[in-house]
């Protein structure tokens, strides 16, 4: 009895590891069968081995691009035979994916569940793009204005990134469509030709931290409860495709001279230097920096400070990490230092002090 059971067992086993193969033959059944359709596929090597990360609720230490909210766009570029197309929601099959939401894996890949397939036909080219966040802090996705897919966030504290995937040939095939996957994926270069996509930074990180000049600085009931970047873009509208192919990709901020930053900050000055906050800002030659103190628990006070040079030499990109101490000498006297700056470098996680 015990034996023959034993073969009971090895047969379900067996039978399983068939079920298994099978679903896997029948799962990649597209790239021979033309009659089945092809799904839309990424390219692993940026998603995984180029990974960048994003800064989250002001926080440097964020996340790598895994479990954030990409919003995905897809549309065609061009017709096969390589006549430019306008697409439009009018235009039937101009617009592959309609500004979908999808939260990206533990790898920071974008997988579709259901799955996204090509049409049949290969009539379009299409190109991908996506951008995080997928939701501004009103709740709103992108919408289609103008021919152009466009969001408008508030800056100060989340980081903006942007992808694109645009529309390549293969051995004189056109591509992204179904005949473009199907070819790449019989040569076995899907990974080097698959649409890929890798994200950029489209704002500036300041990161400020705190020290007193000395111990003298304990004695004093001070607290830093704001840290601001004042006469600057308070939001900024991002055109995430454009079907001019103009715009894509570019972040245009406000002309309002506004705010951005903490207003709600509960920081003591020490003898060590500790953190004190991530401001995310346009792009610009220069900024003022407003400090407010609270001395007392009651008596406020804010020191407006420059921050780069008078002469407008001085320039902050987009992409870079740029570290400020700001030094507290009283609850009168206020200092800040730029101590330097490090590149968001792909498949790091740049911390204040830390080596990339």
């Amino acid at each position: 009895m015990k034996k023959y059971i034993c073969i009971l067992a090895l047969a379900v086993a067996s039978l399983a590891g068939c079920n298994k193969d099978s679903a896997r033959e029948d799962e990649n059944a597209w790239i021979h069968d033309e009659s089945l359709r092809v799904p839309v596929l990424f390219g692993s090597a940026s998603n995984i081995e180029a990974t960048t990360k994003a800064i989250q609720d002001g926080l440097v230490t964020g996340s790598v691009m895994n479990s954030l909210d990409v919003g995905i766009v897809g549309v065609a570029e061009k017709q096969s035979d390589a006549t430019p197309v306008t697409w439009s929601t009018d235009l039937e099959g101009s617009i592959l994916i309609d500004n979908l939401g999808v939260t990206t894996t533990s790898t920071g890949a974008v997988v579709f569940s259901p799955k996204i397939y090509y049409p049949f036909g290969n009539k379009y080219a299409y190109s991908f793009y996506s951008y995080y966040p997928y939701k501004n802090t009103e709740g709103q996705t992108a919408s289609v204005a103008d021919g152009a897919y466009k969001i408008t966030y508030n800056l100060g504290n989340t980081d903006i990134l942007w992808a694109s995937a645009v529309a390549q040939d293969y051995n004189g095939t056109t591509g992204f469509n179904a005949a473009y996957c199907r070819a790449v994926k019989l040569d076995g270069v899907d990974s080097q030709y698959y649409p890929k996509l890798q994200y950029s930074h489209l704002l500036t990180a300041l990161v400020f931290r705190i020290v007193g000049k000395d111990n003298d600085i304990e004695n004093y009931d001070v607290k830093v409860t704001g840290m601001q970047i004042t006469n600057t873009s308070s939001t900024a509208t991002l055109c995430i495709a454009d079907s001019k192919g103009e715009q894509s990709g570019v972040l245009t901020g406000s002309e309002d001279g506004g705010s951005i930053g903490f207003t709600d900050l509960d920081v003591a000055p020490t003898a060590n230097e500790s953190d004190l906050c991530t401001i995310l800002a346009m792009p610009a030659r220069n900024y003022t920096a407003a400090i407010t103190l609270t001395v007392d628990g009651a008596n406020k006070s804010t020191v407006a400070l420059p921050l780069g040079s008078t002469d407008g030499r001085t320039k902050y990109d987009a992409g870079y990490i740029y570290y400020f101490t700001v030094t507290i000498n009283s609850p009168q006297e206020i200092t800040i230092v730029e101590t330097g700056l490090k590149e968001w470098i792909p498949g790091t996680n740049p911390t204040p002090g830390g080596e990339i």
